[in-house]
């Protein structure tokens, strides 16, 4: 009997203050390991330049979304910055049933909800630093998304989401994009080698235990 591995996926949650790397780590680490997935959310704010509807986002109304709310369909959603964010419930299950592990870049209300949902079980927290709130506020302005009235209120929120940092299983500086990025991956491979994420081991165990009464029998 040969052992192998079919494990259902993991959370991978993905947390910082906006202009921390989150999104950009998430991305990198999904174009370099085929077993990862981006979980794309329901967002009711309009698409940026570049965006592709159910690449980045699924983008939908208010009254849409608000509908979803009330059948629970979201194993997490937020208000960020006056606009809503949600991550599809049955999407998840799917794809974590199907052995793949899913990368979430969400804020910390976000990360508390999927913590403390059915799938908690699943998760892999990580929380992402600023080297400098210096450097920070000059990754918001680099970026060019947002105005300045825009770039200053996720200053302010800033110091309250950094706060949350104790919450997270991880937390890495991110003074060096490679290095972090290397990091999470080495993370992810850890954590799916975890005895209570390797499904098959007890019917593994059996077998070893069938093998060796078989030895016995034959001595």
């Amino acid at each position: 009997m040969a052992y192998r591995q079919l494990n259902p996926g993991i959370l991978i949650v993905l947390s910082s203050p906006s202009g921390a790397g989150k999104t950009s780590l998430a991305t990198d680490i999904v174009g370099k390991n085929k077993e990862v997935v981006f979980s794309v959310s329901v967002t009711t704010r309009s698409p940026r330049r570049g965006e592709i509807e159910g690449r980045e986002y699924y983008f939908t109304d208010r009254s849409k979304f608000d509908s979803m709310v009330r059948k629970s369909e979201f194993i997490e959603y937020a208000e960020v910055f006056g606009n809503f964010y949600g991550t599809p419930k049955k999407d998840i299950e799917t794809l974590i049933r199907r052995g793949r592990d899913v990368i979430f870049d969400v804020d910390w209300q976000g990360g508390t909800q999927i913590r403390n949902s059915h799938l908690a079980s699943s998760v892999v927290s990580i929380f992402i630093l600023p080297p400098s709130i210096h450097v920070l506020k000059e990754r918001l302005l680099s970026r060019a998304q947002d105005d300045q009235s825009t770039v200053d209120a996720r200053m302010l929120e800033a110091r309250s989401e950094i706060s949350h940092w104790t919450e997270y299983d991880y937390v890495l500086i991110n003074d060096d994009f490679v290095k972090v990025r290397d990091c999470i991956i080495k993370i992810i491979e850890v954590e799916k080698m975890r005895r209570q994420r390797q499904s098959l081991l007890p019917d593994f165990i059996a077998h070893l235990n069938n093998e060796f009464d078989l030895i016995k029998d034959k001595m």
